[in-house]
């Protein structure tokens, strides 16, 4: 693999930039994108937003100089683009206008980023520090934009902001573990999966804080329509998508002209998900999980059988990024150590202590992140499910509140998350299938599952 700053990582901050995401474009170019954003809120409280768009110029994202300008155009783009599409009481609209779409695309296809919100736009670029010189704390940092302009919407970026930051040191030590595992190395092995149970553990306790000031009916109601997308968003008015003006195919504008034509060019695009964080992906395959289809009950799943949805995000991931998850598959040797080591176990082998040790950290790190998935599972329970289930709380119907807010029946049992997915029962398979995982030395009977779990059939299943 490359060293980690070729993959746009930071050893520092990890996926989050090295550097604090830039407050303004320095163009004064980019002007009328940043004075819009200067009162976004009130314009998007007021239904104006609609109407202040159509008055901005077409600009070209080819006077940005810096990937750092772009990734603050990106954020720009993505809340103007989101707030224009879902409006405030308004009904959805399924055009998005040339000065907005044209520049959005643009901007997306160098970051490598598909056009639309996405966790890199709202958390990884999307904060700034109070004290310039402090560290990144969830108590020296404010977020650069909300839809809402609320502190709960903050916080619910913020928090997340901190358990990047939080999971940051695993990250070279992944790549540390790679290198000892060839240089059977056991004692170096060692203190980087201690080091990777700690950041782990720290990444739970971050993702607690959620509950100090993000209150769950208005993430519900007021903050969570706005991060979807419009990939299965019949219910939200979007049953074909959006068109992107001037960057699909011509079509007319004319209220008279046959459209028919057109579903073709309408794009689908899913919406931000805690899925799309390069962070939880990094560490399930450097300890070797397997995610399989939803419902499936393989136990260890075939390449053909991987879970799509996981694929699918990363997409919506920077591509320096996707590329580090991608050569990170290709190299990962932690979990085929540990099932050689198992397999010796079996075949009434004697492991040193050392061995036994690094066998006994391993799983210590998928206990952890067994419990950081115990408590998102809470947290999306507590913060959609829950509020699902309640009454709309306005009269007034809109998109807003008859797309991902919405009040569902109490034997629905379907509640479906910004990305897509039916959200507990596949969150709760993530967590088992990290349990699964886990090496148990104790066992002195083994299934057919067990079976082809050894070192060899994992590497044969690569």
């Amino acid at each position: 693999m490359r060293s980690i700053e070729q993959y746009d990582i930071s050893p520092l901050t990890g996926f989050l930039p090295s550097t604090p995401p830039l407050r303004r474009l320095p163009q004064a170019y980019y002007a009328p994108w940043e004075t819009l954003m200067d009162d976004f809120n009130g314009l998007l409280l007021a239904g104006r937003l609609r109407e202040k768009v159509h008055k901005l110029p077409l600009l070209d994202p080819s006077q940005l100089n810096t990937v750092e300008e772009y990734r603050r155009a990106f954020l720009v783009l993505c809340m103007i683009c989101h707030g224009y599409i879902w409006g405030k009481l308004e009904t959805a609209s399924e055009v998005l206008p040339d000065n907005l779409a044209i520049p959005w695309t643009k901007v997306a296809s160098e970051l490598g980023l598909n056009p639309v919100v996405c966790h890199a736009a709202v958390v990884l670029w999307n904060y700034k520090l109070l004290d310039q010189d402090g560290s990144i704390d969830l108590s020296n940092l404010s977020a650069l934009s909300t839809f809402s302009g609320s502190t709960d919407e903050a916080w619910f970026y913020l928090t997340t902001v901190s358990i990047e930051y939080a999971g940051a040191p695993s990250l070279g030590h992944i790549l540390q573990a790679i290198d000892n595992v060839k240089d059977a190395n056991y004692a170096a092995l060692k203190k980087n999966l201690e080091v990777i149970r700690d950041c782990i553990s720290h990444m739970t306790g971050d993702l607690k804080r959620m509950f100090e000031r993000c209150d769950p009916y208005v993430f519900y109601w007021k903050i969570r329509p706005y991060l979807a997308g419009w990939e299965n968003m019949a219910e939200g008015g979007l049953p074909h998508g959006v068109i992107y003006e001037g960057v699909d195919p011509t079509w007319s504008t004319d209220e008279y002209a046959d459209m028919s034509h057109l579903k073709g060019h309408y794009r689908k695009y899913a919406g931000g998900s805690a899925a799309q964080s390069s962070l939880v992906v990094a560490l399930d395959i450097a300890l070797g999980i397997k995610h399989r289809p939803t419902g499936s009950c393989t136990a260890m799943p075939s390449p053909e059988q991987k879970n799509t949805f996981f694929m699918a995000m990363r997409q919506y991931m920077p591509r320096p990024h996707r590329e580090f998850l991608e050569d990170l598959e290709e190299s990962a040797n932690i979990r085929p150590l540990i099932l050689q080591l198992e397999d010796q176990h079996r075949a009434g082998g004697v492991l040193t202590q050392e061995e036994l040790e690094i066998i006994e950290v391993y799983n210590a790190c998928l206990h952890e992140l067994k419990l950081f998935r115990d408590k998102h599972v809470q947290v999306v329970t507590m913060y959609i499910v829950n509020q699902a289930r309640k009454q709309c709380p306005v009269t007034k119907q809109s998109t807003i509140q008859t797309g991902l807010a919405r009040s569902i029946g109490e034997e629905t049992e379907i509640v479906r998350g910004t990305g897509g997915t039916n959200l507990i029962p596949f969150l709760k398979q993530s967590r088992d299938e990290t349990t699964e995982t886990k090496i148990d030395l104790t066992k002195t009977t083994y299934s057919l599952s067990d079976s082809l779990q050894s070192w060899s059939d994992w590497i044969l299943r690569r």
